[in-house]
C-alpha cells in the first residue's frame, strides 16, 4: 500500500508494524499542536459528528442498564456510517471511508456483531480526532480517555443540528433512538435513506451543524488558553484565505503577515525542518535495510565496515537536514537532541544512533546491526513515520504551502473547505 504523509495503513498489520517513531514522538505532537492547537487529526466535518453521536448514545443506552462502553459505541457508529457510505458509492474506495476490505460483502449488521473486535478496522478516525473533541467543547474530558467522555450542550446542539433533517429515520425514531435501539433489540441494521444522509461521511453536515463548528474553531472549549486560540484563529483565517486565493502559493520567505504572527511562522518553520529531518532519517533506515537484504549469506551490517554509498547518499542529505533544523535555534530539547545526533562528526556513530532509536526494523546487536521484528529486506516499503494524529489524503492544495510544514495545516484547509461545502473539489484522490 503506497503511503504518504506519515500516514498509518489502518487496515493493514504489516504497515502498521512498520510504524518507526524514532522515540520522537512528543516533538511530533509539540510542533504539530503549535501549527493548530486542539485539532488532532480532523480532516473533515463528519468525523466530529460520529464521534459526539456516538459517545451520546453511548450515555443514553446506559441510562437504560444497557452496557456499552463510549468506544464501543463510537467504533460501531462508525463502521456503519463507512458501510452505508460504500453502500452509496458502489463500495468505491474514497479517503473519507475506513474499511475498504473489512466492510466489503457485509450484511445483516446487529450491533452483537459489529462491536466484535476485528469486525472494523484497528484504527477507527475516531482514535486521530480525541484530542480535538474537547479542545472544541464538544465532549467535557473529565479524564483524557475516550471512555470518560461527557457531551456537552455544544455536542446538543451539533447532534440536533445534524440529524433533525432526517428524523424520523426508522418509523417514528430520531436517529439517536434508533440506534439506542438498534444495539438493545439485537436487530439487523436498517439501510434507509434517512439514516444514511444522517450518517454517511461522504454526505456533508446540515448548514447549521457545520456553522457550529466553524463557531467552536473559532471560540473552541472553555479549557482552551488564549494563545491556542488566537493561532488557530489565525491559521483557519489563513486556509480561508488561500481557498479563495488559489493561484497564490507560500514559501518560508514568505509569511502571511497578515494572519500568521511571527512567532508562530517561526515555529511553523522550525516544524517544517524538523519533520524533513526525521523522513531523512527514514530514508537512512530503509536504505540500510535494503541493503542488509541484498546480503543473503551475512543479514548484518558491522558498524565500522565502509558505508554503502547508497546509505552514505542517504546520510548526507540527513545531515544537512538536520542542520537547517539546528540553524533554526528552537527550543525543543528532543528534537535538537536528535538532530545533533544526526550531524555527529563520525558517520558511524550517526548510523548508531539512528539504529538504536529504531529498534522495530533494525536494530544493534553489540556491534552489528541486524534485522528486528519489522525487518522486510529489499522488497520492504519504506516504514512510515509514526504521528500522532492520522494525517489527510493529498489535496489540490499541496503546492499552496511552504515545503514540509504541519499536515495539520493541509487538515485544517480540507475541513474548513467542507465547512463550506468545497470538499469534493479539492481532494485530489477522489
Amino acid at each position: 500500500m503506497s503511503m504518504s504523509w506519515g500516514l498509518l495503513g489502518p487496515e493493514t498489520l504489516v504497515t502498521e508494524r512498520r510504524t518507526r517513531t524514532l522515540n520522537l514522538g512528543a516533538s511530533v505532537r509539540s510542533f504539530n499542536e503549535m501549527a493548530v492547537p486542539g485539532l488532532g487529526g480532523v480532516w473533515y466535518a463528519k468525523q466530529l459528528f460520529l464521534a459526539a453521536l456516538g459517545v451520546r448514545v453511548a450515555e443514553k443506552a446506559r441510562e437504560r442498564r444497557f452496557e456499552v462502553t463510549n468506544i464501543e459505541a463510537a467504533n460501531a457508529i462508525e463502521a456503519i456510517a463507512c458501510w452505508m457510505g460504500f453502500v452509496e458509492n458502489g463500495h468505491a474506495p474514497d479517503a473519507r471511508l475506513r474499511g475498504h476490505r473489512k466492510l466489503e460483502g457485509k450484511s445483516a449488521l446487529t450491533f452483537a456483531r459489529v462491536r466484535k473486535s476485528g469486525f472494523y478496522v484497528s484504527q477507527p478516525m475516531r482514535m486521530s480526532i480525541v484530542q480535538a473533541l474537547p479542545a472544541l467543547g464538544i465532549v467535557e474530558a473529565g479524564a483524557n480517555r475516550f471512555n470518560a467522555f461527557r457531551t456537552t450542550s455544544v455536542a446538543d446542539a451539533l447532534l440536533d443540528a445534524q440529524v433533525s433533517a432526517y428524523e424520523p429515520c426508522h418509523h417514528s425514531r430520531g436517529v439517536v433512538e434508533y440506534l439506542v435501539h438498534w444495539m438493545q433489540s439485537g436487530e439487523a441494521l436498517t439501510n434507509k435513506s434517512e439514516l444514511r444522509g444522517a450518517l454517511s461521511p461522504l454526505t456533508q453536515l446540515t448548514p447549521d451543524a457545520s456553522a457550529i463548528i466553524t463557531q467552536q474553531l473559532l471560540v473552541s472549549g472553555d479549557r482552551a488558553p488564549d494563545r491556542e486560540q488566537a493561532r488557530r484563529y489565525a491559521a483557519l483565517r489563513w486556509v480561508e484565505w488561500v481557498r479563495d486565493n488559489p493561484a497564490r502559493a507560500h514559501t518560508w520567505n514568505d509569511r502571511p503577515t497578515d494572519f500568521i504572527s511571527e512567532a508562530h511562522w517561526r515555529d511553523l518553520r522550525a516544524g517544517a525542518q524538523f519533520f524533513r529531518a526525521r523522513d531523512a532519517a527514514l530514508d537512512v533506515l530503509d536504505a540500510l535495510e535494503a541493503h542488509i537484504g541484498n546480503n543473503a549469506a551475512a543479514q548484518r551490517f558491522t558498524l565500522g565496515d565502509p558505508i554503502p554509498a547508497t546509505v552514505a547518499g542517504q546520510m548526507d542529505l540527513l545531515h544537512a537536514a538536520a542542520q537547517r533544523f539546528i540553524d533554526e535555534d528552537h527550543d525543543d530539547p528532543e528534537a535538537n537532541r536528535f538532530c545533533r545526533q544526526c550531524v555527529e562528526r563520525d558517520p558511524t556513530v550517526r548510523l548508531a544512533g539512528l539504529v538504536a532509536r529504531d529498534e522495530r526494523v533494525l536494530r544493534l546487536k553489540s556491534t552489528d546491526i541486524v534485522p528486528g521484528p519489522a525487518f522486510q529486506g529489499v522488497t520492504a516499503a519504506p516504514a512510515s513515520a509514526a504521528d500522532p494524529d492520522l494525517p489527510v489524503p493529498t489535496a489540490h492544495s499541496e503546492d499552496k504551502w511552504p515545503e514540509g510544514i504541519s499536515y495539520r495545516i493541509r487538515n485544517l484547509f480540507l475541513l474548513n473547505a467542507d465547512l463550506r461545502g468545497e470538499l469534493n473539489q479539492w481532494l485530489a484522490n477522489q
